[in-house]
């Protein structure tokens, strides 16, 4: 219970910033780093349980104001619906490599919990990936307008067909 009540101390003492925290956790783990090298000290065991004692509260302090990251494993619907074209394809590949691992756990593959799980999550994935598109086909990037404007303004006159073939090969 005291330890709880330290990781709360610590989170006010630091107003709850997980950049202040890793910085003290930082220094801490520096002391630690050289005290290491001073085992003859007399008083070395003692110095060397409170600073493990105080970066495990720094560590645990820092964990419960950082979220952690969902892994895809334990993906469900919404987490699928809410991630973009980019995650999409790192997660469907996450998974495929799980399915891989996991298939060759048993031998029969469907009496696997895990490699089910899998395999549902990945027809998620594909099924998210075919409604998203990828951000290069629905965005126009700045440079390519100013690669247009720059063609304009130094060719001079361009005819009509010209400038609209342009404009094109933006869509």
């Amino acid at each position: 219970m005291s330890v709880l009540k330290n990781v709360q101390s610590v989170m006010v003492k630091f107003n709850n910033d997980p950049q202040l925290i890793s910085k003290e956790l930082k220094r801490v783990q520096s002391v630690k780093c050289r005290l290491k090298k001073q085992k003859a000290r007399k008083d070395y065991d003692t110095l060397m349980k409170q600073t493990l004692v105080e970066e495990q509260v720094l560590k645990e302090a820092r964990s419960t104001l950082i979220p952690k990251k969902k892994f895809v494993t334990d993906y469900t619907q919404e987490d699928v619906n809410q991630l973009n074209y980019d995650e999409t394809i790192k997660s469907i590949k996450s998974i495929q490599s799980k399915k891989c691992l996991t298939k060759l756990e048993d031998d029969d593959p469907n009496e696997n919990e895990e490699y089910k799980k899998s395999c549902q999550i990945e027809k998620m994935l594909l099924n998210h990936k075919k409604e998203i598109r990828p951000l290069d086909e629905t965005v126009v990037r700045k440079t390519d307008v100013q690669t247009i404007i720059d063609t304009l303004q130094n060719s001079g006159k361009l005819n009509k067909d010209s400038v609209i073939e342009l404009l094109q090969k933006l869509m």
